[in-house]
């Protein structure tokens, strides 16, 4: 795993790696016995003792995910750390968290030991097929005794759990206006291919018919198909999807992906991380004027933000955050700006931010001219980016609904579970996108799937992109290496 190590005169790589582990492991000693007084000092509250219990926990997690101490060392000292409060309050020890996710959640990534999904046992199909999904842009109407509406079809993708369509639908009322569709809109759906295979169209659950639809055709099919007839009863005719063949490996036109090496530390890549998570946690909407100071403001953020303080410090005494690095003031500004407290970090302020974390601010103190979402639009762009940690993802397409931007996904590979985790907001590769006129969004997962080792996912783009955007980039970091795809959009409207 790449580290940044402090530089000791007169001593070897190993032995400055071996001094930084045992001053982790000091680090979090002294955390977890500063925290056991604070607990066993104070009234009896639930909240507050399990608020130090989970600023030990991430810590700990914190220091394995980069690679600072060894997660059995890590697992042994939360475990001496609860027996200790079990043995202060009699009766009390259930409530503490399970410490299991830890050993099995924060080993070494693959990607980051030099491994690659491909071709691994497990890694999902995606990483190992020939042709990357196909973006599709096109619209079935659906009719039916019960249902009338369309269907977009975003992208086709062939996964190791099946074939899968994204789509997005709406739902004709009697009042003229169309709504996100529920999930008997696809009752009336099938599907044959060019070989005369029929299939059953089955709905994954997303979460929310605003999130739009991931369609799964079963059973796997024996070949790869040239094309799919999809029909509903009493549509009219069948509307024939083309797919490309098994040995096309050539992107969309227009579809750019690169990949570099990660300029941050690991410390670095872990702050900037939970600050994409913050500025997707609590956006302003355009009309909230709580960036002016005059509105209610979001205070305190304990899923997010409780315990940087001691992260930080803990991130620096064992080298992983250089301790000239600018990061950590700019997270105190970012916290100032959204005020947002409670975060226990001490460095002073910043007086600059990084480009996209400025960009998601400053687009909704100044609003500019064309920037209303596409409403109820879809724009069909699919590429698979390099596998970043452990996790291969696809883009599925874009659409947009109640003046929000949804893009569909499939995450892939042996470090999925980690989205999961109790800190899993730190272990996912935080996506940001960069649009045509030069701003930047940032992502938080709206809904999320999973099945047969892999995620079907929504991330919602915040703030939502315009109906002028003609082109966005996709960045997406992990702790070696960055992924940018730039994808042309064409939106379309049902």
């Amino acid at each position: 795993m790449f580290r940044v190590l402090r530089g000791v005169p007169g001593r070897g790589r190993g032995e400055t790696e071996e001094m930084n582990r045992e001053r982790a492991e000091t680090y979090l000693r002294a955390l977890a016995e500063t925290e056991l007084r604070r607990v066993t000092m104070q009234p009896w509250d639930d909240a507050e003792r399990a608020g130090h219990v989970g600023r030990v926990n991430r810590v700990a997690h914190v220091l394995a995910l980069v690679g600072a101490l060894d997660a059995g060392v890590a697992d042994q000292i939360l475990g001496d750390f609860e027996l200790a409060l079990g043995a202060r309050q009699t009766g009390q020890a259930g409530w503490f968290p399970r410490r299991a996710a830890l050993a099995s959640g924060v080993s070494v990534p693959p990607a980051a030991a030099g491994g690659s999904a491909a071709g691994r046992p497990g890694a999902g199909a995606a990483a190992g097929q020939a042709h990357a999904p196909v973006p599709l842009g096109q619209m079935v109407r659906v009719g039916g005794t019960d249902a009338r509406g369309e269907v977009c079809l975003l992208s086709y993708a062939r996964v190791a759990s099946g074939p899968q369509l994204s789509v997005f639908a709406r739902t004709r009322q009697p009042s003229g206006w169309r709504e996100p569709s529920g999930p008997r809109l696809f009752d009336p759906f099938t599907a044959v291919d060019d070989q005369g295979t029929r299939y059953q169209v089955t709905i994954r659950d997303i979460g929310s018919p605003v999130l739009g639809w991931t369609l799964m055709l079963r059973p796997d099919p024996p070949h790869n198909p040239r094309w799919l007839d999809l029909a509903t009863t009493g549509s009219g005719p069948a509307a024939r999807v083309i797919l490309p063949a098994a040995d096309e490996t050539r992107p969309p036109a227009g579809t750019e992906v690169t990949v570099s090496p990660a300029a941050a530390s690991p410390g670095e890549h872990l702050l900037g991380t939970i600050a994409a998570r913050l500025l997707a946690a609590v956006p302003p909407l355009p009309h909230d004027p709580w960036l002016y100071g005059t509105a209610p403001r979001p205070g305190t953020l304990p899923g997010l933000t409780d315990g940087l303080g001691e992260v930080i410090a803990a991130l620096q005494e064992c080298a992983a955050l250089p301790s000239a690095s600018p990061v950590p003031g700019q997270l105190t500004t970012l916290c100032a700006r959204l005020n947002v407290t409670g975060h226990g970090i001490t460095t002073p302020p910043a007086s600059a931010l990084p480009e996209p974390w400025l960009s998601v601010l400053t687009q909704y103190q100044h609003r500019q001219a064309g920037t209303a979402p596409a409403h109820d639009g879809y724009a069909a762009a699919a590429v698979v980016l390099p596998e970043l940690d452990g996790i291969q993802l696809m883009i599925l397409g874009l659409h947009n609904c109640q003046d929000s931007t949804i893009m569909h996904a499939h995450a892939s590979g042996p470090a999925c579970h980690t989205i999961y985790g109790p800190d899993g907001l730190y272990y996912w590769p935080p996506i940001w996108i960069r649009d045509s006129g030069g701003r930047w969004h940032a992502t938080r997962t709206s809904g999320q799937s999973g099945m047969d080792g892999e995620i079907a996912l929504r991330l919602e783009i915040v703030p939502p992109l315009s109906r002028a955007t003609t082109w966005i980039e996709v960045w997406a970091t992990g702790q070696s290496a960055q992924a940018r795809a730039r994808l042309p959009l064409r939106w379309q409207t049902p």
